[in-house]
């Protein structure tokens, strides 16, 4: 599924061409629709959320937190480099 531009549309359009919406979704290419209290939605497939939808892991790994460099950039920084070996999981016996 490759993403494209995202299409956009108003509250009442959206409502008539909503089969049109779900499959242009599902096909790859999200939909905003504008509300008319200025909101807007965005329609996208199970599987574009999926793919695209941030985690904590990875927004803590490429954010940098002061205007400056401090020291937990600079842990950051270190565990970034030492790839992701470092938080893998570990067997824990839960019978002692």
């Amino acid at each position: 599924m490759k993403a494209r531009l995202m299409q956009e549309w108003q509250a009442d359009e959206a409502l008539a061409n909503f089969e049109k919406i779900k499959e242009a979704a599902v096909d790859g290419t999200p939909q905003l629709i504008h509300r008319r209290d200025g909101k807007e939605v965005v329609v996208v497939s199970r599987g574009y959320f999926g793919a695209h939808k941030p985690n904590l892991r990875d927004y803590l790994l490429t954010s940098g937190y002061a205007e400056e460099h401090d020291e937990f950039d600079e842990a950051l920084r270190k565990v970034r480099k030492s790839g992701p070996g470092l938080f893998n999981p570990r067997a824990v016996d839960l019978t002692e």
